[in-house]
This record gives structure tokens, sequence and C-alpha cells, in this order.
């Protein structure tokens, strides 16, 4: 048997071949050589394969990796060199590719260590016949990057398998790091004779690591995040300003592209210990480079990068300056927030940008894309019932009525006030026109600033209509329904009602402070049971009744209760901020209070007062400034007080507190010390953009937003 098969005619045919190499390309010669056992296997290819396509597989095999020399079948490396020159034959660039382009980022079966697999095949016909119309490598590059992880159903994630997976492995599990990512977006750009090459980085000045995909474009290479197309082309990705930094880094941190070719430097890759690869240092091409904001009527001048300055989303109308970037980070916001509640629960942002929000200004331009994102998704539901002029919660419903004073603030944000009519508990003829009567009671005060005037029906006719526990979540729908859709400020809302209203913002103003700027009520009084004097600590909060208007006790609850907040003054200095005004010798009609707009539309929201108390009084409100709990409860109390780096709380009746922290009121970078209840402990505080994203879903409010969620137990 041996002998039969020495003497055959096909190891003729090798040996034949393997001579005829040596001869011919010393290198392909050298790698029959390291292929040991597999030698075989490299003859065979090198037998078989055209004429035509012969130096591309010369190329393989010179630079092939010692692990690919031994276990590469020829039938595997003539199959890879036969579909990447159909690829190139099938694109419009493809014809004026430069060889070594072609050779080193097109023909090559693998981008890193990753396992050699048939991706090219499927790759191929799923990708090709969707760029064979593009007519650059870069624009073929920019609708790949837009269309493949949809199509394969790949996204991040830390849930993977391993980072450095091939693509077989990623979307078996529709998940992939950022390397994972890079490989597929960069097979797929090879598939179809696209230029590319992942580029890895061990950060300098933080810990982790990134990878992300270089292209060429067809005229020099262009970088690209994976799963992160930006709507304005390459060269742009949120780690630009992270990478500036490794120009003048150490060796082992600065930016390397890969190469299958030997290059002669040797690197270790960042998302794995014990990998080395050949590479080229392309930091320098990532160093800062002079910027100027522009308009449009002017162009940047040669060298300087053009930034436009434009609106991020009509919601948050005011001049920003874009990052390059933004709008990749924008499509991956986009993505969260359309993306249904149990998609949201699992979704991962690249985990490097949970170190950009421990910053402040980190912080500021990652909330401020994540706000025009969620408020795009919130504008879809919520647009039809606003231009109906309808708000819904549960199964209740109000109608209102809007009408603008003077002309919009100049950074295109309106202040809002909501105004709730008298009446309850009466027919609804006599609702509506109370409710009618509110549409004109309060005076035009324009010279305070232009703003937005709501006249809000009430969802019932019942006595308690504006301060009952389905009232709430209509009244927050509300104003979310009027930032999303009419340009409204959400520091800016102010809250006022008289009689039936008036009791509405005696209810409001103590469950929902967070939510306004001020609140004020009129010709009402406290309630038993819903009107908790504890948590006005912050807002500006008015009332005013008549001395003559004993109905319900109302003179007499108010006094009662003005008694109790200048108590509370007293107590907390600086905290509480009331104003009360006795009428003496007015009634329950013609108060004096339809003025009160000319002082109230000027305030601003607080959002992150550093001392809070809160005692719930319903089953409802789950929120009170950044404390939070998992189930609302009359009689559950915290009260916390934030002095730099320490949280002190105290609780009653509540292990289900939360602090929602974020590093506009602390520093994340920092020890952080909690004492609940007289107990002491440590907090890591580690930022993230998922639970960012997920508390402005939960509150509805851009600025009511966390980072951090820390437990109170």
């Amino acid at each position: 048997m041996v002998r039969a098969l020495v003497g055959s005619p096909f190891v003729f045919a090798l040996l034949a071949a393997a001579v005829a190499a040596q001869k011919e390309q010393p290198a392909v010669a050298a790698a029959f050589a390291r292929a040991g056992d597999n030698r075989a296997e490299l003859a065979k290819a090198w037998q078989q394969v055209p004429d035509a396509q012969r130096s591309s597989l010369a190329f393989l095999l010179e630079h092939l990796p010692a692990g690919d020399a031994t276990t590469l079948t020829a039938a595997f490396l003539l199959r890879e060199v036969a579909q990447a020159h159909a690829a190139r034959a099938a694109v419009p660039w493809g014809k004026d590719l430069a060889e070594p382009l072609f050779l080193n980022f097109v023909l090559p079966y693998a981008q890193a260590n990753e396992t050699r697999e048939d991706w090219r095949s499927d790759f191929a016909r799923r990708f090709l016949p969707l760029v064979v119309d593009c007519k650059t490598p870069g624009e073929a590059a920019k609708k790949l990057n837009e269309t493949i992880f949809h199509t394969l159903n790949v996204h991040y994630s830390t849930g993977r398998a391993r980072a450095d997976q091939a693509p077989s492995a990623s979307i078996a599990q529709g998940k992939a790091s950022c390397t994972g990512l890079s490989i597929l977006l960069a097979d797929a750009c090879r598939a179809c004779c696209v230029p590319a090459r992942l580029v890895s980085v061990k950060w300098p000045h933080k810990d982790g690591n990134h990878t992300w995909v270089e292209v060429w474009d067809g005229a020099a290479w262009r970088f690209v995040g994976a799963d992160e197309p930006d709507p304005a082309g390459l060269d742009r990705g949120w780690f630009t300003g992270d990478a500036a930094k490794c120009a003048a880094a150490p060796r082992e941190n600065r930016l390397w592209a890969v190469s299958f070719a030997n290059t002669g430097e040797r690197f270790a890759a960042g998302w794995g210990r014990g990998i080395e690869l050949w590479g080229e240092d392309v930091s320098a091409r990532y160093a800062p480079q002079p910027m100027v904001a522009v308009t449009a009527a002017h162009e940047a001048a040669p060298g300087l990068e053009t930034i436009v300055v434009t609106e991020l989303d009509h919601v948050f109308a005011q001049e920003q300056v874009q990052q390059p970037g933004d709008g990749a980070l924008r499509a991956q916001f986009d993505r969260f927030f359309t993306a249904d509640s149990a998609r949201q629960a699992t979704f991962e942002f690249d985990r490097n940008l949970d170190a950009e929000l421990a910053t402040a200004a980190g912080d500021a331009r990652l909330r401020s894309l994540a706000a025009a994102a969620w408020a795009a998704a919130e504008r879809t539901k919520l647009q039809a019932d606003f231009t109906a002029n309808v708000v819904r919660a549960g199964d209740k419903q109000s109608p209102f009525t809007v009408k603008q004073v003077g002309d919009k603030p100049a950074n295109g944000r309106w202040p809002l006030v909501i105004a709730m009519h008298g009446g309850g508990n009466a027919p609804k003829e006599l609702n509506d026109s109370q409710w009618r009567h509110m549409q004109i009671y309060y005076k035009d005060h324009p010279e305070a600033g232009g703003y937005l005037y709501c006249a809000l029906r009430a969802p019932t006719d019942e006595w308690n209509g504006f301060y009952t526990d389905y009232f709430y979540p209509l009244l927050e729908t509300l104003v979310r329904q009027f930032v999303v859709c009419a340009d409204v400020d959400p520091d800016r809302v102010i809250a006022i009602g008289y009689s039936h209203g008036g009791y509405g913002a005696f209810a409001i103003g103590p469950k929902l402070p967070h939510r306004f700027a001020a609140v004020h009520g009129s010709a009402a009084a406290p309630t038993d049971g819903e009107t908790v004097a504890t948590g006005l600590h912050t807002l500006p909060f008015s009332f005013m009744v008549g001395g003559k208007d004993t109905a319900y006790g109302r003179a007499e609850r108010c006094q009662k209760f003005a008694a109790e907040l200048e108590a509370l003054q007293k107590q907390h200095p600086g905290l509480y901020p009331f104003t009360f005004t006795f009428v003496e010798k007015n009634g329950h009609t013609g108060l004096p209070d339809r003025d009160l707009l000319a002082k109230l539309v000027p305030l601003v929201r607080t959002t992150q007062p550093r001392t809070l108390r809160w005692e719930l009084s319903d089953v409802t409100v789950r929120d009170h400034y950044w404390l939070h709990v998992a189930a609302a409860a009359k009689g559950k109390r915290l009260d916390a007080a934030l002095t730099g780096q320490k949280l002190v709380v105290t609780t009653k009746d509540c292990a289900d507190g939360e602090a929602w922290l974020d590093a506009r009121i602390v520093d994340l970078g920092k020890p952080f010390e909690l004492v609940v209840d007289g107990k002491t402990s440590a907090v890591k505080l580690a930022p993230s953009l998922r639970v960012l994203c997920a508390t402005m879903a939960e509150r509805g409010d851009p600025q009511l937003a966390a980072s951090v969620v820390v437990p109170l137990r």
C-alpha cells in the first residue's frame, strides 16, 4: 500500500508542484516546510490554483500564521482565493483597486486570531447584491454597516461567549463584543471587495480596550464603529476623543491596525492576553486636529474639521456643537428607545461609554444624545393625542386647550403653564363651563417671557378629579406630551388651579415637586392624607385663600398648613420656600390671583437638591427627585442628605428605597460612603449608559434620569 501511494501520479504531481514552487517562489516553499504533515494540502492548492490566481495564493502561503499552515486544507484556500477574485470582478472599483490592498485586506480569510471558517461564501451571497451599485468601497462600507447587523440580528453584548468570536459564533448567539462586531463588519466588507482591517487599542488613560474597523474608501483609510453607523458618513465614532489620547502613549497603548502580512511590527491585541499580531501603528492619524465651528454660509479653512452647529432634536432646541460620532451614538440610542421593555432590559451599550458617564462633561453629552432619541421615540407614541388635544393614562383621559402667550424664548423651548379649573362633584355641563372659564381666567403676561398656557379638563366629574391616584400619571403624561411634541422646557413647568383645581395643586405639589418649577393653589385647602408638607422642601409652593372662605374649613386649614410650613422652615433653614396669601375679607371667589403668572413663569425647576425629605401618601407615586421606591405605599418615608461623597439616609417602613445618582451630583470617580439608618458601607459608583436610558424611559424626563442606582439597605 505504501509503495502504491508513493508511486502514485497524484503524489508525483504534488512533489513536482513543491519543486516548482521552490524554484519560482521561495516563500511558498518555506510555507510548505512550515506545514509539517499538512504539506500535501498546501502543495495540492499550489498545483490546482488557476494561473490568474497564483499570485494571490502565493501571498496567502507566504504569510500563513503557523497554526494555519499546519491545518488549512487545499479546498479552503482555493475557495477563499476564487471568491475574493469573484467579488473583485463584481464591483465597480475592483479593477482599479491596488494589488497590495487587495492582497492584504480583501483576500485574507481571517482578521486576527478568530476561529478559521468559511464566512465568505455566506456573506458574498447575502451582501454583494447590496453593494454592486455603489460607486466606491467607502460607500459600500457605509451601507454594509447600516445593514448587516440587523440582517444577522447581532448586536453588542458582554454576554457573548468570547471577545474574539468568528462570525458563526456571533450569529448563533446574536451577541458579540466590539471585537466580534468588528470581525463581522470587516469580513462582510472583504466578501464585497472592500479592503478592511481591525484597529485594536488598550487605552492609556483608563481601564479597558476597544476594537473598530478601518476601510479603504478608494483614496484613504477611514474608520467606522461596527454596528455604529453615522448618517454623516465615515471617520465618525464615539471613541475619537479617547483615540486622540493615544498618539503620545507608550507603544503598548497605541492604536494598531491589524495586518495579515508581516509588517515587521508585532503588538499585543487589546481583547485578550498572549495574542500577538502583525500590525501598523496608526495613532498619528487619530491625533487631535484643529477644529472650528462654522455656519452653513461659511466653509472651514483647509485642514480644519468642519463641525456643524445644529439642533440635536427639536425637543431640546438649542444650538450645540455636534462631535464626530454623535450620529452613530444616536443610532444606538434610537435602537434602545424603540425596543420593547424586554429587549431594553437586556440591551447593552459598549461598556467604554460607561466610563464617559463618570465625568460631568461626558454625562452632559450622552444625556443630551439619549434625550433626543427618547423624545423622538416618545413623539411617535404621543403625537396623535397631542394633536387631538387629549391626554390619556390608564383608563382615564382629559381634553385640554393650549394657547401661545408672547414669543418663543430664544433657546427655542417654551415654559408651560397647566391651569386646573373649578367645579368637581358636579354635572358635566358645570365642570365644562368651569373649564372654559379657566381657559381665559389667568391674565396673559408676555413680558414675563413667552409661554404656553394649557387649560386642562379634569378626567372625571368627581369631587377629587384633580387629586386622586388616577390623576397623577395622567398629569405626568401631559407634561411629557408637551415636552416632546411642543418644545416645552421640562424645567419650566408651572401648575396652578382655583377651587377644585386648587385642591389639585395641594396634592400634586407635595407628591410631584420634582416635576415643577412652581405650584400654586387658590380657594382650596390641604386634603387629609393627600397633602403632606414634608415633600415641599425645595418646590416654590404658594397658596391663597379668603378669610371668609369657611366652607369645608378651607381658611382654617390653609392657616394651619402655613404654620406647619413655617415650622419646617425654622427646623430646616433654607428649605420650604412657600408663600401664603390670606385675603381676610374675601370669600371663595374673586381672589386677587389672576396676575400670578407674571411671577411664576420665570421660575426654573431644581432637579437635584442635596437634601430630600419624602413621606409617601399614595400607592402611585414612586419617585421624589433622585429617590425611588420599587413599590409606593402610604406611610413609607425616606430622608436623605448628600454632602460631598457621603449620603446619609434614614428610613421608615421602607426597605426598597434607591438613590438615583450621576456625575452632576457626585464624583463617580471617588470613594462613596453610604449611611443607612446608622449603618455605614462603602459603595462603588459604576455608571451605566443602559441605566441612564432605562431611568430616562421610566421617568419620562431626561433631567431626572440617573446613571447609577444605589440600593438604600
